[in-house]
């Protein structure tokens, strides 16, 4: 199963998506992981929603479909090592299946496709019911029995607009993210990992190859 989440084993189809990005882990206040430092705790849990507002991967058209990602890494993030589970939205079809799978474990290109050697074990690839809603600087991520959290931005010193941090240096996205907020983020499939409290962040994402 790992080797199917490595680009050598994936066709390298032209593909171009972008949308809405979900993001909470295990640090407190900051993650310290996307600046090369160690996480806050003794590992780094983490949990990644994308919802595709447009895309395609060859003639695939992937709009409106949603994808996650749960992983548990070692305190150093880039020591490698990595656990990791991805859901996939069970609306996809056949094709639609398969290129949200090489896209979003990077398999077939592109950004994510840097963060496959720090990939230790996959966990599985789970098609299931996925709900990404967004709105009012709040974004829900739910996916079937196995995960659900909240994530909301935080005002920067301004106190109206949010706070944001670009060019970091390390991350699944390369856009500049917003900070937030995590409330209770529970997963229970593979493994069992919960947070309350800490950091998020939120973001509009594009991925090419």
């Amino acid at each position: 199963m790992a080797q199917a989440m490595t680009a050598a084993t994936q066709p390298k189809t032209k593909f171009v998506v972008e949308g809405d990005y979900f993001e909470a882990c295990s640090c407190k206040v900051m993650c310290s992981c996307i600046f090369l430092a160690p996480a806050t705790e003794d590992h780094c849990d983490v949990f990644i929603g994308w919802h595709i507002r447009n895309g395609k991967m060859g003639d695939v058209d992937l709009k409106g479909l949603n994808a996650a990602l749960v992983v548990s890494s070692p305190k150093q993030m880039t020591d490698g090592g990595w656990k990791l589970a991805l859901y996939i939205d069970e609306r996809a079809n056949k094709a639609q299946a398969e290129a949200l799978t090489g896209i979003f474990s990077g398999g077939a290109g592109g950004h994510l496709a840097n963060l496959g050697p720090l990939i230790g074990s996959v966990a599985g690839v789970t098609a299931a019911p996925i709900t990404f809603e967004s709105g009012a600087g709040r974004r829900r991520l739910e996916v079937g029995q196995y995960l659900r959290g909240e994530i909301e931005e935080l005002k920067g010193g301004d106190g109206k607009s949010p706070a944001v941090i670009s060019n970091a240096p390390f991350g699944a996205v390369t856009q500049p993210v917003r900070k937030g907020k995590a409330g209770i983020v529970r997963y229970d499939h593979f493994w069992k990992a919960e947070v309350d409290g800490t950091n998020a962040f939120l973001t509009e994402f594009r991925y090419e190859n």
